[in-house]
């Protein structure tokens, strides 16, 4: 906490320093621009639930984020603009993935089993996410993040709402803009594994260690030779016949084998690029803004890579003075491509175990296709000829549209329709050819699949918006009705063995087995009655109150409906007698809001007692029937979250922004898979148990630090969150999760998902082994892990595992600074977060006692436990231990880091020659991504690649980019 409170120290000196910057300089000139900018600060319009507000009016806790602040920047997709910007909004890129998209939590995690990503609202049309959109036609972004700002979304606004507003058409002549850029990834960083001088030792020490022990006699020097006769072997220069548990390899240290380094082979320099035409125009009448755009990025893992077409028509109509309409349709198709790189098991945990030496005429190809295995390596298959020949494709065509229609019935009363659909069609073609040609023919174990999920959501409103002003009065209000209506249905086969692996696609008819053959289809609705009013008395004192009743086909008939409410107020101290005259003083404003929100994001059929495939015997034969697969939940209900929200703003000389809130947000009934007696015949059933609080603490900070011919602007935001369990179902028993149950815990008075460990402190020497008063586990040796006896009974066992730390940070922050003179311009943009852990599974899965030496380790094992005289890093046991099934606080790792995420350095070209070259704003720039990391995290690639228990089982490594790119418009 010492630390944040330096850290807004830092903020706040800044502020100081150009308050008394601002005092030395003053003058009528200079007021009257104040004057001005004022007003204009006041009128700025921000996007706010089914409608929009002035800025100054605005009584909830609204975050916004510009096309200006993400225009120049690598970004995929939309959501990575958000990354660092608004105080409160937390991203993640939990994977590195080309096309795949960040985790977004707004004001911390409030649900247990249920949704905890926020609703995304485009254009005013639910979605559920941002693919759709190119970063290219973005407007702004807004994040409302309070109860108050969300309850007109009502059961879908818990976790808070992105609304993304697209650029649209404007009045004159067409207007052209070309943007592109042009970069190449590399790997963020590499893991530290044993390279292959390091893996040799470590095989060596264990092979000896073995052959010693085999027989009275056996030395460590024997050779290669006394030890195959040991064994009778018939040909002792015959490789393939060692016993590779006490034989060592006589070619280790010469040229007569390959070393490898795996991480090198398998990541390479990858391209991005984007390209985007866009045209804006229109009369008084229509107004149109098309657009199409290209994106591509390879991916650094071999094979892999992810490409985008977007397109996008907008069309606005004024058919009368009373009638107007619109339709937006935005097509888009991507395609993903190659096998599975990050996860358990898959082809990058496979790819750091493989052991860095092979077969010459092998390389990079051992056990694949006709080359043998390695002797002394395991029987993984190549990850390299797996990614060059596993066919992965996933095709995805999305179509978003909607059209809406208004009329004014009165100069202050409107009613608009509108409808929106969203169709996505994906399909998914995968085939894994038979890689090992040594026992079997091509095709015979061949694999090939196809997936295809059809979804369709559809959406009606109607809305009726009323605003008048009564002398010094204002009141708005908004009464709506909406529907909607979601279905998917999924087909998924799976075939095994073929003729040959020539054609390398599902053909059911060709293949020998069928191990799947699955159709299926879920429905739901959502029904919403809501209204909302606004009160203004003199632009200083500002009120609001809002209600909306959700139905949702998710519940049963008894609790098909909730009903949410929000209101609150501001006082606008600024406009005050007594100070509205104050030049030096452009915003001062207590604000403050109430409200409630619901959740109900937990699949469909929950409620229900299911169905599931079974076989029934009937004289003797098994016969295909139904049995029970989940026991009823008739009470279940919404999940609800009431939130309470106290915010002060601040504005100096139109040169200084600060903000600061406070919140407090309980979420009660929480929808959870309750663990029940087994006698049932359940293990799990949906319940409303429990309850979950998040308090917090933002700041956001924006200055005009220097405005003359250099510039220098400086944004900065920091957030803390307190996360914790207030109440579980069962007495409040506690709820085991994370890795096989095994890693995390849910309890009351906790955080969500804390680490619930063994905790190493140590190596356990002879001296230890042999002392009694020394709390040790069943069996162990010395060089073992020493544990923290945490319960005090002498001995080490389940019973001493306990709560260390949580993934949750103690806060994250973002800080920008950005230079402009005459045409340059430099922006530089840092964050980070300070606190939280990260469980490494990968790290675990590569770095643990007595898993052999057919496997690659990490680097620190070249620091292992010895001998008493030879302890090594004093972390790091022998590699014949006996803890190796334990889950222990070796792999825990502190996920604070410091990243400087963007520099931009860009070139406005001068008029007078764009001018010549018939174009307008021609603009050159360069940009670095992901340009530096300081972090602690050594069990992964990046320590925000973490699941939302906080573990990580070796997510696809981040990219540094370097990239050009070139705008203009004509």
């Amino acid at each position: 906490m010492k630390k944040s409170i330096v850290t807004l120290g830092i903020l706040l000196s800044t502020t100081s320093f150009i308050f008394a910057q601002e005092k030395q300089n003053t003058g009528t000139v200079k007021d009257t621009v104040q004057s001005k900018n004022k007003t204009k600060e006041i009128e700025e319009v921000v996007i706010i639930a089914y409608g929009t507000q002035k800025k100054g009016e605005v009584t909830g806790s609204v975050g916004r984020v510009s096309a200006e602040s993400f225009k120049d920047r690598p970004i995929a997709r939309v959501d990575q603009a958000l990354t660092g910007q608004i105080a409160g909004v937390k991203t993640r890129s939990t994977t590195g993935k080309p096309g795949e998209p960040l985790e977004i939590r707004v004001r911390g995690t409030a649900s247990i089993s249920a949704s905890n990503s926020p609703l995304y609202v485009i254009d005013g049309i639910v979605a559920d996410d941002m693919a759709n959109i190119s970063p290219d036609d973005v407007q702004s972004i807004e994040v409302l993040k309070d109860a108050a700002s969300t309850a007109m979304y009502g059961s879908r606004g818990s976790n808070g709402i992105v609304i993304v507003t697209t650029k649209k058409g404007n009045t004159g002549k067409p207007s052209f803009t070309f943007s592109q850029y042009y970069g190449v990834q590399t790997i963020e960083k590499k893991l530290d594994i044993m390279s292959s001088s390091e893996w040799i030792d470590y095989a060596t020490e264990a092979i000896n260690k073995r052959w010693v022990a085999l027989a009275p006699g056996n030395s460590a020097s024997d050779s290669y030779t006394v030890r195959a006769n040991y064994y009778n072997l018939p040909n002792t220069t015959d490789y393939n016949l060692a016993n590779i548990n006490t034989m060592l390899d006589p070619r280790w240290g010469t040229n007569q084998v390959a070393y490898i380094d795996w991480q090198d082979a398998f990541y390479r320099p990858a391209a991005i690029q984007n390209y985007q035409l866009s045209v804006r125009g229109g009369s008084s009448n229509v107004k149109y803004a098309i657009s199409a755009a290209y994106f591509d990025q390879e991916g650094m893992a071999l094979n892999t890579g992810f490409n985008r077409f977007n397109l996008s028509a907008v069309v606005d109509v004024n058919i009368s003075s009373k009638w107007k309409a619109g339709i937006a349709l935005r097509p888009s198709y991507s395609q993903s491509y190659g096998a599975a790189v990050d996860g358990k098991d898959n082809e990058a945990h496979k790819m750091l175990s493989m052991v860095p030496v092979a077969e010459l005429g092998a390389g990079l190809y051992t056990n694949f296709w006709n080359n043998i295995r390695y002797r002394w390596a395991g029987s993984t298959v190549s990850p390299i000829g797996t990614l060059e020949n596993t066919t992965n494709n996933t095709n995805e065509f999305r179509m978003l549209s909607s059209m809406y229609m208004s009329y004014d019935i009165l100069p202050d009363l409107n009613f608009k329709i509108s409808g929106a659909a969203t169709n996505n069609f994906n399909i998914n073609n995968g085939y894994t050819p038979t890689f090992n040609l040594v026992s079997n023919i091509p095709g015979q174990v061949s694999i090939a699949s196809r997936r295809t999920v059809n979804y369709n959501r559809y959406l009606g409103e109607a809305l009726l918006n009323y605003k008048k002003t009564f002398g010094s009065h204002t009141i708005t209000a908004l009464a709506g009705y909406s529907a909607e209506n979601y279905r998917t249905t999924g087909q998924y086969n799976r075939n095994k063995g073929f003729a040959n692996d020539d054609l390398k696609t599902f053909n059911f008819t060709q293949s020998a087995s069928v191990l799947n053959s699955e159709y299926t289809a879920s429905e739901w609705m959502l029904t919403s009655l809501f209204g909302r009013v606004n009160y203004d008395y003199q632009k200083k004192y500002m009120l609001f109150a809002s209600i909306r009743r959700d139905g949702s086909s998710r519940f049963s008939w008894n609790n098909l409906y909730g009903d949410f409410a929000a209101f609150g107020g501001a006082w606008k101290i600024d406009k005050e007698n007594f100070l509205k005259d104050r030049s030096w003083l452009s915003n001062l404003k207590l604000r403050y809001s109430w409200g409630e929100n619901g959740n109900n994001a937990i699949g469909e059929y929950r409620h229900f007692g299911t169905l599931a495939g079974g076989n029934y015997s009937f004289g003797g034969a098994l016969s295909n029937g139904l049995v029970p697969n989940s026991i009823k939940s008739d009470e279940l209900t919404w999940e609800k979250t009431q939130s309470s929200d106290f915010g002060f703003e601040l504005g100096l000389f139109n040169r200084i922004d600060f903000s600061a809130d406070y919140y407090i947000k309980k979420t009660n009934d929480l929808l959870l898979q309750e663990p029940i007696a087994s006698a049932t015949g359940y293990t799990t059933a949906w319940r409303n148990v429990g309850s979950v609080e998040n308090k917090g603490l933002e700041f956001e900070l924006s200055t005009k630090n220097l405005t003359g011919q250099f510039k220098w602007n400086t944004s900065a935001n920091i957030a803390f969150n307190n996360n914790k369990v207030l109440k579980l179902g069962n007495n409040n028993k506690p709820i085991y999760t994370g890795f096989s149950n095994l890693t995390n815990i849910i309890q009351v008075g906790e955080e969500l998902n804390s680490f619930y460990l063994y905790e190493a402190i140590g190596i356990l020497s002879t001296a230890d082994i042999n002392n009694a008063g020394v709390a040790k586990t069943t069996g162990a040796i010395a060089g073992d892990v020493k544990y923290r006896d945490s319960n005090g009974d002498g001995k080490i066992d389940d019973n001493d595992r306990h709560i260390i730390g949580s993934p949750t940070p103690d806060y994250y922050w973002g800080f920008t600074n950005t230079f402009s003179y005459k045409g340059f311009d430099l922006s530089v943009f840092f964050q980070g977060q300070k606190g939280g852990y990260s469980y490494a599974l990968l790290g675990r899965a590569i770095d643990r006692p007595g898993m052999g030496t057919t496997t690659n380790v990490m680097g620190n094992w070249a620091n292992r436990w010895r001998s008493d005289e030879d302890p090594g890093d004093g972390k790091t046991p022998r590699l014949d231990g006996t803890t190796g099934g334990l889950l222990d606080t070796r792999w825990l790792y502190d996920a604070s880091y410091i990243q400087l995420k963007n520099v931009t350095l860009g070139y406005n070209f001068p008029q007078e020659l764009v001018s010549k070259l018939k174009v307008s704003n021609l603009r050159l720039y360069v940009s670095l991504e992901n340009v530096w990391r300081k972090d602690n995290y050594y069990g992964g690639y990046n320590p925000e690649s973490v699941q939302s228990d906080g573990t990580d089982y070796g997510a696809y490594p981040n990219a540094k980019v370097y990239m050009m790119g070139l705008n203009f418009n004509f």
